[in-house]
């Protein structure tokens, strides 16, 4: 079952390059700040597609990200053993309220990976229960991974040498002799590859299982 997701302390960074490695990715020398603003964009866009590709859940006025933020979750009606966070990675609970009563360390566990929560009683796992259940919990990345951050810097690549070619065109032929003959053919209706696109290319997608989660409740 889905709960309510609620941030509580937002990430203080959504991009996962830092500026010299945006600026080494697209060719620029790591002191050339002439394109940051353009970069830092672009960085944010990457950022968006890689969480919208590991279908990273959203909270309400909130963007999603896999770096770390404190969370609030509200659950009602949990049966069952395993109780599935929205957000996982490094997962830290910060209080677990069950009807009214706050749980102990000693009276839970989490796997800080999958983001899975045990109810523990006498150091076994025990059922949840059917009362309202209130989780607080750091979830994300204090620092980008080294594989995720290979992603985004192949994504980041792809997307900066991508971003002035017209996905419309088909064909351009230039022709020079007698100074310039240019003729360009345009796909007509649907582009094709396009229909169904995935949010990252597909390179970048095989780099991303770690981070994928299911969809649905």
């Amino acid at each position: 079952m889905r709960g309510i997701l609620q941030i509580v302390t937002p990430a203080t960074e959504l991009a996962l390059l830092t500026p010299e490695e945006r600026r080494v990715a697209a060719g620029l020398r790591t002191t050339d700040v002439s394109q940051d603003a353009l970069l830092e964009a672009m960085d944010l866009r990457v950022a968006a597609a890689i969480c919208a590709e590991c279908n990273i859940a959203v909270a309400a006025g909130s963007a999603p990200t896999l770096l770390q933020e404190t969370l609030r979750e509200t659950f009602r009606g949990i049966r069952g053993e395993d109780l599935l966070l929205a957000r996982r990675h490094e997962v830290e609970i910060v209080s677990l309220d069950v009807s009214g009563s706050v749980l102990t360390a000693s009276d839970h566990y989490v796997d800080p990976e999958a983001g899975i929560v045990r109810r523990l009683y006498d150091d076994r796992v025990v059922s949840w229960g059917s009362g309202k259940l209130v989780v607080t919990y750091k979830a994300g990345f204090a620092e980008v991974p080294a594989d995720l951050k290979m992603a985004a810097l192949d994504f980041f690549r792809f997307a900066w040498l991508e971003r002035a070619r017209d996905p419309s065109l088909k064909s351009e032929e230039i022709d020079v002799p007698d100074v310039m003959r240019t003729k360009r053919d345009y796909w007509v209706g649907a582009i094709p590859g396009r229909a169904g696109e995935a949010a990252v290319p597909p390179v970048v997608a095989g780099q991303l299982i770690r981070y994928r989660n299911l969809l649905g409740p």
